[in-house]
């Protein structure tokens, strides 16, 4: 970060999630816990003692304060354009957790806000900001592998700690799954692959119960590449996994974690393309399991040359909350440049939460609301 002020962070929502964003971003140069709000005391009170700030039972004493700066909304979505949208006016910036708002007109009243306030408003997309994630892209836009024709997410999510009255199940409250937790990977493959459109849409729901808990949807991108997703929240928490395999003309990528950990390549190349992936996964363990001939072979009506069949692994870090505490502070260096310096050019602005949202509520309306 450039800019040499110091950005005073207030909180809204102060959970477990909520105590785990403010002690990452509380270890960052150039910011400075302020203050936080929640609507139950005791939430509110244990999180001022921990972490030494005041602390407000509603969002607009905690708006009230000079020394805030920026506000991190870390609330059910059904609130957020109501506190975002306080906080602009209160000339607050603000990072909001995804997703941006339950629905489109909430969504672009929030960036509406923004806009007249000066402020910013993005979401917490940490994927942007991830290694793997990082050279999974790189991969893709080096044309190595060819063009990624398909690719699948399977996100198999725990439900151990959402009981049936949890607000998750209220679609009035999170907006269902495709919004409160399918836009992470709308950006995500968006971030990939390029823009989308949603071509068909299903949902589940759970027996004799009215909780949706399956949803699975088509996204074609505009590169080509046709990406089907599907989320369920029906796991024990110890088998909470994700993993995404993207099918290349040449090979296929694989990655592996909700918050990527390790990547894998199974592909053919030549020399060449060999000393690239090398560079662009640096430290990957990469292994030829088959020598090939060289010759020029006929491959999706292209003539390609291969001399090895290559695996490679790719794990920067195993450490999966290090992996996420740092992604949350890059992802907030990167605001506060732009705030200091709005040429800036950020990997999440304030389209990116709307553009992400769009695809969910159509995929929520093409699988029958």
């Amino acid at each position: 970060m450039t800019g040499k002020r110091t950005l005073g962070l207030g909180l809204i929502g102060c959970g477990a999630f909520g105590e785990f964003c403010m002690a990452a971003l509380a270890a960052m140069d150039g910011v400075r816990p302020a203050g936080a709000a929640d609507v139950v005391p005791e939430a509110a009170a244990r999180f001022g003692e921990r972490f030494d700030i005041p602390t407000f039972t509603t969002a607009a004493g905690l708006l009230a304060r000079q020394d805030v700066n920026i506000v991190h909304i870390a609330t059910p979505p059904s609130s957020h354009r109501e506190l975002a949208v306080a906080a602009a006016r209160a000339g607050k910036h603000v990072l909001c957790e995804k997703p941006l708002a339950t629905n489109i007109a909430d969504g672009e009243a929030i960036l509406e806000a923004a806009r007249e306030a000066g402020t910013i408003a993005p979401v917490d997309f940490v994927l942007r900001y991830n290694a793997v994630t990082d050279a999974v892209k790189a991969v893709i836009d080096s044309g190595v592998l060819g063009s990624v024709l398909s690719a699948r997410l399977t996100n198999c999510a725990a439900d151990s700690n959402l009981p049936a009255g949890h607000w998750f199940w209220k679609r009035e409250v999170s907006g269902g799954i495709f919004v409160e937790h399918g836009v992470h990977f709308f950006d995500l493959y968006s971030h990939w692959l390029g823009d989308g459109e949603v071509i068909d849409a299903h949902t589940e729901m759970r027996e004799g119960t009215d909780q949706q808990d399956r949803v699975m949807c088509t996204v074609r991108h505009d590169c080509g590449a046709v990406a089907s997703h599907y989320h369920g929240f029906d796991q024990h928490f110890a088998m909470d996994r994700t993993d995404h395999r993207l099918v290349c003309e040449l090979g296929d990528i694989r990655v592996d974690g909700w918050i990527p950990l390790t990547m894998s390549l199974d592909a053919v190349v030549d020399e060449t393309g060999a000393t690239r992936l090398a560079e662009l996964m640096p430290g990957c363990e990469m292994e030829t399991v088959e020598r090939l001939s060289g010759e020029v072979i006929p491959s999706r009506g292209r003539q390609r040359r291969a001399t090895r069949r290559i695996r490679a692994v790719y794990e920067p870090n195993a450490d999966k909350q290090a992996v996420y505490a740092d992604s949350f502070r890059r992802l907030l260096a990167d605001q506060m440049e732009f705030i200091d310096n709005r040429k800036h050019r950020r990997r999440v602005g304030e389209s990116n939460g709307l553009v992400s949202l769009a695809l969910a509520c159509r995929a929520v309306e093409l699988a029958g609301g």
